[in-house]
């Protein structure tokens, strides 16, 4: 499996944690539409189910956004879209199962190299890299400078000196 295709499961995978929250609103609506009609003498009023259950909407409609624009910056792939992949891979880890494994799959893709290969695989032509001041083209020159210099060794009885 390429990279490119590790990009794409995943942005399907914060759609599918997504879709998962979108679902518990339409089964809360529903519930909250079939409780309608019950009245008990001494219980709760309607009205507390209608403002709870619209609370919990409002609340799963903000834990869904950030997997809904991290899989259109995935799928598109955006300069911020691995920003954005980590941040909503935090948010959809509390939504057990399938936020989890989406959590522990773009994790995995975002903090290991293979991001790389899909957002920072072409070379910017005609292009200096210590021209160039902000964006993506500055993340690839960063990274292609940092690869060309060696690796400083650590030493222990004579540390840098960093003044």
């Amino acid at each position: 499996m390429t990279n490119e295709d590790h990009n794409r499961y995943i942005a399907y995978s914060f759609l599918g944690n997504a879709g998962f929250y979108l679902l518990l609103i339409i089964l809360m609506t529903a519930w909250i539409y079939l409780l309608g009609g019950i009245r008990a003498p001494n219980g709760v009023p309607f009205e507390v189910y209608v403002f709870m259950f619209g609370f919990m909407a409002v609340i799963y409609s903000i834990f869904a956004l950030p997997s809904i624009i991290a899989a259109y910056a995935l799928l598109k792939k955006k300069s911020w879209a691995r920003m954005a992949g980590i941040v909503a891979a935090v948010v959809a880890g509390m939504n057990f199962p399938i936020g989890t494994g989406a959590c522990a799959y773009a994790l995995w893709f975002f903090f290991s190299d293979n991001w790389k290969q899909v957002y920072l695989e072409e070379e910017i032509p005609h292009a200096e890299p210590r021209q160039i001041a902000y964006g993506v083209e500055s993340q690839r020159a960063a990274y292609a400078e940092a690869e060309r210099q060696p690796k400083p060794q650590f030493d222990p009885y004579n540390p840098p000196d960093w003044r």
